[in-house]
């Protein structure tokens, strides 16, 4: 894969995960760079790789563990590890922080998913609306777009960016309310006592302004 998003120019940033990760790492040259943390860099070629590249690590002091040694009881540094390969010309810290972005690409794969019925997981199959690939693949399309529409709207009005798209439908989309038209305009009547009355006003008039 790495052969391949290099032969296409792409920049990659991926987390590596060996089975002999961890005595790889204890065997570096660490060096401290804050109160706990410290980073290495060493060159590495996996079985399958066509030629060796630089891997990035870091290191955060957790605690304190008791240990052993030749009948004594010491306490022992206890470490978090994390190591990265990327084409980024990014120093350790920077590629370490520049991964934590991911969680947020996780919450919307997440949501994509499990809120809009994307597929993955076996047990939602069977909430697709046909029996037809390419009808449910129409309206899996329709969900992603009105997904999307909901994230620019969330972001624009910023109280409610972090909800999740079910929150988010729940309190402002699916809604008891009555459509009215007359005069050449289209209001939305929203009953009088709705929960989330208020903050749709809030997040309808933040929207046009």
């Amino acid at each position: 894969m790495l052969d391949y998003l290099e032969e296409l120019k792409w920049e990659y940033l991926v987390k590596v995960k060996l089975k002999n990760l961890h005595s790889l790492l204890l065997a570096q040259q660490w060096e401290a760079v804050a109160p706990g943390i410290a980073v290495c860099e060493f060159d590495y070629q996996a079985n399958h790789w066509k030629k060796k590249r630089k891997l990035k690590a870091i290191r955060t002091l957790t605690g304190y563990k008791e240990a052993a040694y030749f009948g004594e009881t010491q306490q022992v540094e206890v470490y978090e590890y994390a190591c990265y390969c990327s084409s980024l010309p990014l120093s350790v810290e920077q590629i370490h922080e520049k991964y934590k972005e991911r969680s947020t690409s996780e919450n919307w794969i997440e949501q994509v998913k499990n809120q809009l019925l994307a597929g993955g997981d076996p047990s939602l199959w069977e909430k697709t609306l046909t029996n037809n690939f390419h009808a449910n693949d129409l309206l899996w399309q329709i969900g992603v777009f009105a997904y999307n529409l909901s994230v620019i709207m969330r972001y624009k009005v910023k109280k409610h960016w972090k909800e999740e798209h079910n929150t988010f439908r729940d309190w402002f989309i699916e809604l008891p309310a009555k459509l009215l038209t007359g005069g050449r305009q289209t209001k939305m009547k929203i009953y009088e006592h709705y929960y989330f009355r208020e903050d749709w006003e809030k997040f309808e008039q933040a929207l046009l302004e």
